[in-house]
């Protein structure tokens, strides 16, 4: 459970990092990634077959929206995010199509790339800082004293 715990801090605090230091896409990414992860935790408790819906809705919908920003946004870090959403949704169709995985393998299937994208968005942000780029500014911008 404490793992756990720290997986999803962790990719909480990838996700602050990308609010706090990102750029538009980085932010627009970062929405998403909330979003997803609110759905995921409050709507995750029905099932079929094994499958969590709302998660199944969540990653498709978060997969197509990064998608649509590694097309529209010339940055690398959205390549891989996306890719790796890809990935988690074709984890969820391969139990629809074989119900017979067993779900520590398709938990496992879905966490590492799930991993990946907020941790692609993270070095996104990082790399934005380091470049010098400025952060958006906007809601929830700190503004120095």
């Amino acid at each position: 459970m404490v793992s756990f715990l720290a997986l999803w801090g962790a990719c909480l605090g990838l996700t602050a990092l990308c609010w706090r230091m990102g750029g538009e896409p980085e932010r627009r990414a970062a929405g998403m990634l909330l979003a997803a992860y609110a759905v995921s935790l409050v709507l995750g408790g029905v099932r079929i077959e094994g499958v969590k819906l709302a998660v199944v809705a969540a990653d498709v919908l978060l997969a197509a929206g990064l998608v649509w920003l590694s097309l529209s946004y010339r940055r690398w870090w959205l390549l891989v995010a996306a890719a790796n959403a890809v990935l988690v949704v074709i984890a969820h169709v391969t139990v629809f199509l074989e119900p017979s995985i067993h779900q520590r393998a398709y938990i496992a299937y879905r966490m590492l790339p799930g991993l990946a994208i907020p941790l692609a968005a993270g070095f996104g942000a990082w790399e934005r800082w380091l470049a010098g780029e400025p952060a958006s500014a906007g809601w929830l911008r700190m503004r120095p004293a």
